[in-house]
């Protein structure tokens, strides 16, 4: 009896861990693994803040009871938590609302923090990652905007739209909050390689956020995330919302100096790992060269791979 009692106490444990092992593994494109670092990047990184683990993990953990029933519950659940700190950010995600960019058969769902199908095997990232882009990359782009600089954004793997919306009501926000300036050259450029989430995220765009398009804020196009918008550089922040196998040097290269990106690194068989890459300078040569990069990991994650045309990385 002695060992049947503890025999169940440590099935109830097993079975409790193992339960929210694959909660996290499962329900989010995201979800925190054991911190790793993948050996063959380690030679771009410049910095690995290890005392931001513990917060991004507690981040990650707050993360899971976000749910709303509306997309503004969702968002105060979200500032709540701590996800969500800038007030420009909680704003602009209030004013995209997911359920306009989920599939038709997932949006009963749409205010749940876990990412969702939207078909051609690919997902709609979870809430709490949205906000962590967003926390990463609006900033810096807020102190341009105070300069007076223009903005160029360019959101890599747009998926349903969701993000590359947001993005765009950061410029919208910004031109409200000091009416006297104009956005003449600022603008978001969102690419996608699979041309069937291409036409849905045009179409989510067009019905639920047709001004952005209309004034000239978003442009959405079919393009190779490997290959960038060349045509379009230099950007002052470029998101990626899904992993590469390795660094992409030509995207890379498309980042002005300042300027940053937040990317997802790994294979699927292997960690994925977040991270920030800032220009910190531009090199004469015309080759690739990592010294003009700062890296900084942010956090474990587990993201869709990105699509590659016929462009190496």
């Amino acid at each position: 009896m002695r060992h049947l009692v503890q025999y169940n106490f440590f099935s109830v444990r097993t079975l409790t861990l193992l339960f929210f092992s694959w909660m996290l593994a499962s329900f989010t494109s995201c979800a925190f693994v054991p911190f790793a670092l993948i050996r063959r990047h380690s030679r771009f990184q410049k910095t690995n803040h290890n005392s931001n683990s513990n917060s991004n993990l507690q981040m990650v953990m707050r993360a899971w009871t976000c749910h709303g029933k509306t997309q503004k519950q969702l968002v105060d659940n979200l500032a709540s938590a701590g996800i969500i700190k800038n007030p420009t950010i909680k704003k602009v995600m209030i004013s995209v609302d997911r359920a306009n960019y989920v599939s038709a058969g997932y949006v009963a769902n749409a205010y749940d923090d876990r990412p969702l199908p939207i078909g051609c095997g690919q997902t709609i990232s979870a809430p709490h990652m949205h906000a962590h882009v967003l926390e990463e990359l609006l900033p810096p782009l807020e102190e341009r905007f105070r300069r007076n600089d223009p903005i160029k954004i360019l959101d890599v793997g747009i998926g349903s739209g969701y993000l590359t919306s947001c993005f765009g009501r950061f410029l919208e926000v910004l031109h409200i909050k000091d009416g006297t300036r104009k956005i003449v050259d600022s603008k978001v450029w969102g690419i996608e390689y699979v041309t069937q989430l291409l036409d849905v995220s045009k179409e989510n765009t067009n019905k639920f956020d047709k001004d952005l398009l209309e004034n000239g804020l978003v442009d959405l196009q079919h393009g190779d995330g490997w290959r960038g918008l060349p045509d379009a550089s230099p950007f002052h922040a470029i998101h990626v919302g899904a992993a590469a196998v390795t660094f992409p040097k030509n995207l890379m290269k498309q980042l002005a100096v300042g300027g940053v990106m937040i990317i997802p690194v790994g294979a699927q068989e292997s960690v994925q790992v977040l991270y920030k890459v800032k220009r910190i300078s531009l090199s004469t040569a015309s080759s690739f060269c990592e010294e003009d990069f700062k890296i900084e990991k942010l956090l474990n994650v587990r993201y869709v791979p990105l699509v590659r045309g016929d462009m190496k990385p």
